[in-house]
């Protein structure tokens, strides 16, 4: 009966030790793996999701740059005058000798991706090309010849795989080449090697976190970069329709191949693209189906969209880790409760009782309390014991909470840092690295944005381009770095005199700056015009070469309109390039109007 009821409290104080002792822990374990798994995921997400803006920023500034330089280089005088004749002018003549050298010479600034440059007239046949062998190719069905006729704008194709040589992936940069007075006489076409753009993708994608992995999809979801699974590329990441299949094979987009070859099967992929998201959790077959962390980013020149991936495993190692150690600590804290409360269960009486309800006390919440040591035998030793445990415990507890603490405050850094990184890109998207003053995406989402606003209000827009006279002249003698601190200081110059805090000033594209007023007419955008010109020539900026003046002096062109929804603003934007070309023809060193 003693042994019974010795045995009953022996495995009552065995089950309440460690009941005391580990459900707090296994609580605070709970808690702490929850909190760090969310921390982790967090950070990973901010890391993929960082590389990915930063890739889409990348691509958006190769794409933009090759849109405004052929758009700039179309306007050399050489390729005009070449068009400008008829066929059989053409052939020997002096304008052709100049126009292969302008085209060379173009092709010469990146000989390691850009392939070709030609000329195509308005047939869309080649008339003039680098690569000799593609002269006389007729090129009217594709968009790069297409498009800008259309639009008179650059532009920039998709990524089409080369029919002659395997593993060639082009892109093309076109621009419409115009004579004097405006009129499109052909297309300068400028043909890449896409692995450029494939390595923009693909590069330093371990700075986004260990394993992590970079891709590349086009409107139709077609691979165009795959940093681990090149397999994959120019395939689509569902099954694509069988007419839609047949364009982009006849565009040399898509391989010519079994349909079943020509896709992957990632549903929630395609599901989250079609819904915009900018994140997700999800399998995907280049892991082995492992589920992954994947930020989305989109560009803004082109339909595409950059995926920075992590398996998630990757991501949660650390808590694998802590799981274990924390099993570790169970297992040796069981072992010791369970020793101690055998020890204690050989003792009966009034000791049992006051300890009973010292244990009683502590696991009511009460963790300060000891028991007092009335003897030197097994029960005094129990009674140091417990005190032993209670303070172990205790500063367990301490050390936890210290530690969440910290995590915690981890944490907050980590914000504070993900934020300031967020605001620097936020600066270096919006800003000239050079001049310091806005750049064209700036330029491009305040029109938007203020034609929106000024349509519903009936209000006029003005738009001022200017660009700097002989500015090649002055280049070439003061070199490039003094041509920069001339665009710096003229950038400086005009930020000054456009202080209104709705207008905006912008480096349009090499030394071309646009100036946008809102709630401006065009009696207004004249009076800031000539203020430009005076404050450039108040600075008085050395040109020695220039055959207008000594010093430095901008050309402008000014337009304004009332906003409506009919109307695109490219139009403002044209109409304003015309103004310019129109003060160049006229001398240079003045203004002139375009009206709409």
């Amino acid at each position: 009966m003693q042994q019974t009821f010795l045995g009953g409290i022996r495995r009552k104080l065995i089950a309440s030790f460690l009941i005391v002792a580990l459900i707090p822990l296994l609580l605070l374990a709970f808690i702490n793996k929850q909190t760090t798994e969310k921390a982790l995921t967090d950070n990973a997400r901010q890391a993929l999701s960082a590389a990915a803006y930063e890739t889409t920023n990348r691509i958006d500034a190769f794409i933009d740059g090759n849109l405004n330089a052929v758009r700039v280089e179309a306007f050399l005088p050489g390729l005009a005058r070449y068009l400008s004749l008829t066929p059989k002018q053409r052939d020997d003549s002096p304008q052709m000798q100049l126009a292969i050298e302008t085209l060379i010479r173009l092709s010469r600034k990146d000989m390691l991706n850009i392939l070709s440059y030609a000329l195509l007239d308005l047939n869309g046949k080649n008339v003039l090309d680098t690569q000799t062998s593609n002269i006389g190719k007729d090129e009217s069905v594709e968009n790069y010849f297409k498009k800008p006729l259309k639009s008179g704008l650059s532009f920039a194709s998709s990524m089409m795989r080369s029919p002659k040589i395997p593993d060639l992936v082009t892109i093309f940069f076109s621009s419409p080449v115009r004579n004097a007075k405006g009129d499109i006489l052909g297309v300068l076409r400028v043909s890449y090697n896409a692995t450029v753009v494939q390595q923009l993708v693909t590069r330093q994608t371990e700075r986004a976190g260990v394993k992590s992995f970079a891709i590349l999809l086009d409107e139709n979801n077609i691979y165009l970069a795959h940093s681990i699974a090149p397999k994959l590329l120019f395939k689509s990441i569902v099954p694509v329709p069988l007419e839609v299949v047949n364009k982009l094979q006849q565009k040399e987009r898509l391989p010519n191949s079994y349909v079943q070859k020509l896709a992957t099967n990632e549903l929630k992929l395609k599901q989250a693209l079609d819904n915009n998201e900018s994140y997700l959790i999800a399998p995907l077959q280049a892991t082995g189906n492992q589920v992954n962390l994947i930020a989305i980013a989109r560009l803004k020149y082109k339909p595409w969209s950059v995926l920075f991936a992590q398996p998630l495993a990757v991501a949660l190692a650390p808590v694998e880790k802590q799981i274990r150690h924390t099993m570790f600590l169970f297992a040796i804290i069981a072992s010791v409760v369970t020793i101690i409360a055998f020890a204690i269960g050989q003792l009966l009486t009034k000791p049992i009782i006051y300890l009973t309800n010292i244990v009683f006390q502590f696991s009511a919440g009460n963790l300060d309390i000891r028991a007092k040591i009335n003897s030197k035998d097994e029960i005094g030793q129990l009674a140091k014991s417990f005190n032993n445990m209670a303070l172990q415990l205790q500063t367990s507890l301490e050390t936890l909470e210290q530690r969440v603490q910290e995590r915690t405050a981890e944490l907050v850094i980590a914000k504070e840092k993900a934020e300031d990184v967020n605001q620097k890109l936020e600066q270096l998207v919006n800003l000239d690295g050079l001049t310091q003053v806005a750049n064209r995406r700036c330029f491009d989402g305040k029109l938007q944005a203020e034609w929106k606003r000024l349509a519903r209000e009936q209000q006029p827009l003005s738009l001022i381009l200017f660009d700097v006279d002989r500015f090649k002249s002055y280049n070439d003698y003061y070199g490039h770095l003094g041509g920069d601190d001339c665009l710096i200081k003229i950038a400086q110059t005009v930020q000054q005199t456009v202080y209104r805090p709705a207008d905006l000033l912008a480096r349009y594209g090499g030394e071309e700056f646009s100036v946008l007023l809102p709630n401006t007419d065009l009696a207004g955008a004249i009076t800031v015009a000539q203020n430009i010109q005076q404050v450039i020539q108040d600075r008085a900026i050395p040109h020695p070469q220039s055959d207008i003046k000594d010093i430095v002096t901008v050309s402008l062109g000014i337009s304004s309109v009332i906003p409506t929804d009919e109307i695109n603003p490219d139009t403002l934007i044209a109409s304003a390039d015309k103004a310019l070309y129109k003060a160049k023809q006229q001398g240079r060193d003045r203004y002139c109007t375009h009206l709409m």
